[in-house]
């Protein structure tokens, strides 16, 4: 018998509405067998020498393309009726082979496609211009799953070329990391003058030193001697920081192999020049804690409480600190404050940029507004707003979307609404509901995949998980935390997520009565892949801190290294700030002991500044000495 599924009953009882499954996939592969015969089909496309013959409604119903141009026949289209088929419709035109239309044909039917090194560019080809968002975004996630220093490139020009901006912006962050290896990749010397200004050019190049850019740009120059005498000084003149190059490299590189006049013009120009230009901008990013809104004291002197508009950013010490008087005090740099005031909202960095969406203000309106914070420029520009204020809610990144799970907009009745943003369309859309209502929830994404984690609503406290699957866009529920909790903090590690903290009611009556209502939560591990919590009590030598009312947790952030914990986190009748926690060590350290001035219950995560931004910051603030300035060497 075919697995169904059923629903809640209706009305009296005598009306229950059963689902297939499988019978969506069970009438395209009918479909798929039915197109094998030419006198089920009603249209029939033209490539070349090839006939396809194919289904018309099958093709609108899975292509913007086709519905568009089966709806529009006016003289001089390329539809032309013929008498052994309804349509016949040639696509030589569109530059498409006969192989690669098949393949995506079968596509369609089938919703399986094999993509290689050989095929991927027709395909996205075909699929940019047959309007098939789908099979797109799949060849997008396939460059960047193959991505090297070697084809980098190459997929940062495809993607512009065919407008995939995630990609593009995914292979800019890369050549901005792995420069390094890719200024040796044939590609890379292989770039036309141009191409290579404007890549070395770039204030996010993670360079050493200066002098990788210089170096990179002789192995440019050599490996076409001829062709680039020419191009040469203009390049270097264009792109090269003679204040960051230090006068024992320029003289290694004269006393070397450096012996056309060419290369020896170009050492005496970047000489020549250290002595004049003072361009002190040094190039890479600095990895930072990101904070803002929040609530605090007015001022030292007042006890009135605000909500904050504020936002800061600090350097972490990741050296190992176990006790208060072995770590220094950590300087909070001052960065351009929001639009506007709120606490209880989301914060979420996607593509280079942060975002703050929701939350409340200083009068408790519940807020439905964004705004983007730009690193380069350190300001916040405003974004769409959602179509539903919410405050307590989750917001979590995948890829280029960012969605706004549950909450509540009335600070009572909790939401199961969902809503997506696309960091580049700057438009909101609705999603399936979850299915269990739910604020002050905690969220990851592992996966594609997003995990909702316990809340609560009125009177109740929930330990439930329900996962959201961003490609199918559909809910399904997954094992339960062991501890209910509301207000956790959560962060994916690989196919993990740690959830810290939260807060829930104790229900013995003997720690009541002792004046002991509510329990600081332990942590939990979850397994995705295998569906199933384990606490984290025993890991390591040392705690996070100490589990009790006295601490709150504000943040978990993960960099790829340690995991994060921010907060007012009680070691012993000392507070830090921010911990981290080694997982080959199963350590905890403290990497930032104090807490920004008269700022608390902040959200937080991880950016990427550009070094000299940073740096001028810290200077003009009096965050920075003399001795942290990476000076111009001295001629």
């Amino acid at each position: 018998m075919a697995a169904v599924s059923r629903a809640s009953a209706v009305g009296d009882g005598r009306h229950v509405k059963f689902s297939n499954d499988r019978h969506a996939r069970k009438i395209l592969a009918a479909l798929n067998e039915n197109r094998k015969c030419t006198h089920l089909c009603d249209g029939v496309v033209v490539i070349g020498d090839a006939r396809i013959f194919v289904q018309k409604n099958v093709l609108a119903a899975a292509s913007h393309y086709f519905r568009l141009l089966f709806n529009y026949e006016e003289p001089g289209s390329p539809i032309v009726q013929s008498s052994s088929v309804s349509t016949q419709l040639d696509l030589t035109h569109l530059s498409i082979s006969s192989d690669t239309f098949e393949t995506i044909l079968d596509y369609i039917y089938t919703s399986d496609i094999t993509l290689s090194d050989d095929n991927i560019q027709d395909i996205l080809q075909a699929a940019d211009i047959l309007l098939l968002t789908d099979l797109k975004n799949m060849c997008c996630e396939y460059l960047e799953q193959c991505v090297t220093p070697h084809n980098c490139l190459g997929i940062l020009e495809f993607a512009s070329r065919f407008t995939c901006p995630w990609v593009q912006l995914k292979m800019s962050q890369y050549l901005d990391k792995y420069f390094r290896e890719i200024s040796y990749s044939e590609e890379f010397l292989r770039l036309p003058d141009t191409s290579l200004k404007e890549i070395l050019s770039r204030d996010t190049l993670s360079v050493q030193q200066e002098e990788e850019i210089l170096d990179s740009i002789i192995r440019w120059y050599r490996f076409d001697v001829v062709k680039r005498q020419s191009q040469l000084e203009e390049v270097v003149a264009h792109c090269l920081r003679p204040s960051h190059i230090s006068s024992a490299y320029l003289d290694r590189l004269e006393a070397g192999d450096a012996s056309t006049n060419k290369l020896k013009g170009v050492i005496h120009f970047v000489k020549e020049s250290r002595k004049t230009i003072t361009e002190s901008r040094c190039r890479g990013t600095t990895n930072v804690i990101f904070i803002c809104g929040g609530e605090g004291r007015i001022s030292s002197t007042a006890d009135d409480v605000e909500v904050k508009s504020i936002t800061k950013c600090v350097v972490p010490k990741k050296q190992k600190m176990q006790s208060m008087g072995e770590v220094s005090r950590c300087h909070w740099i001052d960065l351009a404050p929001m639009a506007k005031a709120r606490i209880g909202h989301g914060l979420v960095e996607v593509g280079g940029y942060v975002y703050a969406i929701g939350g409340r203000d200083q009068d408790c309106t519940i807020l439905n507004s964004g705004e983007k914070y730009d690193p380069s420029a350190n300001n916040w520009v405003p974004i769409a707003s959602m179509e539903h204020a919410r405050v307590g809610f989750c917001l979590v990144a995948v890829d280029d979307n960012i969605y706004a799970i549950g909450g509540s907009n009335d600070m009572t009745e909790p939401l199961t609404s969902v809503e997506c943003f696309n960091i580049f369309t700057n438009k909101w859309r609705p999603l399936p509901d979850m299915n269990l209502k739910r604020s002050w929830s905690t969220a990851a994404a592992v996966n594609k995949k997003i995990y909702v984690i316990a809340g609560g609503a009125i009177g109740k406290l929930f330990e439930a998980v329900e996962c959201f699957d961003t490609g199918t866009e559909t809910w399904y529920s997954v094992s339960p935390m062991r501890e209910r909790r509301c207000d956790a903090r959560a962060v994916a590690v690989d196919d993990s997520i740690y959830v810290f903290g939260g807060i829930r009611r104790i229900e013995c009556p003997s720690a009541m009565h002792g004046g002991h209502s509510v329990k600081f939560c332990g942590t939990e591990i979850y397994s995705t892949s295998n569906d199933y919590w384990v606490q984290m009590q025993g890991r390591g030598t040392n705690q996070m801190c100490n589990m009790a009312e006295s601490s709150q947790i504000y943040g978990a952030l993960y960099d790829g290294e340690d995991i994060f914990v921010i907060g007012d986190l009680d070691v012993g009748g000392t507070f830090h700030c921010i911990r981290a926690f080694d997982r080959r060590t199963n350590m905890w350290n403290c990497v930032v002991p104090n807490h920004p001035k008269l700022h608390r219950n902040f959200m937080s995560c991880i950016e990427r500044i550009p070094t000299y931004v940073l740096r001028e910051l810290q200077w003009t603030q009096e965050k920075l000495t003399l001795v942290d300035i990476r000076k111009p060497s001295q001629v």
